[in-house]
């Protein structure tokens, strides 16, 4: 799912963050902000003033004011005529950006919106990018309880009751921190990169089955809980039968991955069973994932290993027999 946001949004998030202010009248509040994908159409959320390529956010820093400057009125209209024809939403100007009354009571009349920021051309351009890509990536909701796991971002899923909140319960009493429960929301922030969060105003607080709601800040503290990570493994929860004990890899030289917004997430499947210590298991699952991120395989280590034993077994024959 692609996500927009007004200028009225946008105004309202990132106005103290922007230092913003309207040179303009509140007009055009409820234009869309939008990252094209379109192969035939493509254009980015914000950049500077791009004639042949205009962005939806356009910055105007002190090189683009100056430029400005040197067209006359009429000039300046037909460039803005051309702009207002693409995709552009706002105009925000630097700190050391101007651009004459004549021309922001222009925009204002096409219903473009003219902002102000206090912050510097890069400053302003850097920090816009982020915010934008964070705010217009393309996102999904996925059931299960997401954790920061010695580093790694783990996506804990599972069918309903398979004990996915009491696993989580038991990592954040071990000092791992809780992203979200129950639900979690994810957004691809850029090529091979999905960052989840909890879609919620606060991810404070968990049900656990026969406790109830708890409140994790208060049980915890504050550090038991992280805003946002990016999600590097997925631990799926299933229970462990007699008809499906067959189906679990032993040596771990299987890499099953999920599909999440297009980006393939290394994914294991953890048996449930009276007795198994699932979280020392999940921590163990993150630190051997941190090894393979290195180009470290255990598995494969144990294989060149026993491929090296059994050549050496038959040397030994070899040089027994002769």
């Amino acid at each position: 799912m692609q996500s927009n946001l007004t200028v009225h949004e946008f105004h309202q998030r990132f106005q103290k963050r922007l230092q913003l202010s309207f040179a303009s009248g509140q007009v055009g509040l409820d234009r869309q902000i939008q990252l094209s994908t379109s192969d035939d159409d493509s254009y980015e959320a914000v950049d500077y003033l791009n004639i042949i390529r205009p962005s939806s956010v356009i910055v105007i820093g002190k090189r683009e004011s100056a430029y400005l400057v040197t067209l006359k009125l009429d000039k300046q209209k037909q460039l803005f005529d051309n702009l207002f024809n693409g995709p552009v939403s706002t105009l925000i100007l630097s700190r050391d950006a101007n651009l004459s009354e004549d021309s922001i009571r222009y925009c204002a009349r096409a219903s473009v919106s003219v902002l102000r920021s206090e912050m510097q051309d890069a400053d302003l351009l850097g920090n816009l990018r982020y915010f934008l890509n964070q705010s217009l990536a393309e996102k999904t909701t996925e059931h299960g309880v997401y954790l920061e796991v010695h580093s790694i971002g783990t996506f804990i899923t599972g069918e309903s009751g398979v004990g996915k909140s009491e696993l989580a319960l038991s990592l954040i009493s071990r000092g791992h921190r809780l992203i979200a429960d129950d639900i979690a929301e994810f957004a691809r922030i850029a090529p091979g990169v999905i960052d989840g969060i909890h879609p919620g105003m606060t991810n404070d607080f968990m049900e656990v089955r026969g406790l109830g709601i708890l409140n994790i800040r208060a049980m915890f503290g504050a550090n038991a809980l992280k805003r946002n990570k990016t999600l590097r493994l997925i631990v799926n929860m299933v229970e462990f039968t007699s008809e499906n004990s067959h189906q679990f890899d032993r040596l771990g030289s299987a890499h099953e991955t999920r599909s999440i917004l297009g980006v393939e997430i290394p994914e294991l499947t953890l048996p449930v069973a009276p007795g198994r210590n699932l979280a020392i298991l999940v921590e163990a699952a993150a630190r051997n994932h941190l090894l393979q991120l290195n180009g470290y395989h255990a598995s494969d280590d144990f294989i060149e290993q026993q491929r090296r034993a059994i050549q050496a077994n038959s040397l030994k024959k070899e040089i027994t027999k002769t």
